[in-house]
C-alpha cells in the first residue's frame, strides 16, 4: 500500500480491509439511495464506516467522500 510521507502510523487506531466488490456495492448504494455520486474510494470509505458503526456505540464516525462517480462511468461499475 502507498504511504505518503505525512502518514503517522501512531495516530491510526485501526485499519479496515476492504474488498473491491464491497466498495463498488456501497458506491452504487450511495448513488441510488442517498443521491451521492461518489467513486470507488468513497464507497470503500463509507463501507468501512458502516462496518465500524456496527461495532461501537455512542461514537462519532467521520467518513470522507474523496472522489466523484463520473470517473467510473466507463468502467461499468454503475451498471
Amino acid at each position: 500500500a502507498y504511504m505518503p510521507e505525512i502518514f503517522q502510523a501512531h495516530k491510526v487506531g485501526a485499519i479496515i480491509d476492504m474488498q473491491q466488490e464491497e466498495a463498488e456495492r456501497t458506491m452504487r448504494a450511495l448513488a441510488t439511495e442517498e443521491g451521492i455520486f461518489a467513486g470507488v474510494s468513497s464507497g470503500g470509505s463509507v463501507a468501512g464506516a458502516l462496518r465500524l458503526s456496527q461495532q461501537v456505540e455512542n461514537a462519532v464516525i467521520v467518513c470522507i467522500i474523496c472522489d466523484r462517480g463520473d470517473r467510473y462511468l466507463s468502467t461499468g461499475v454503475y451498471g
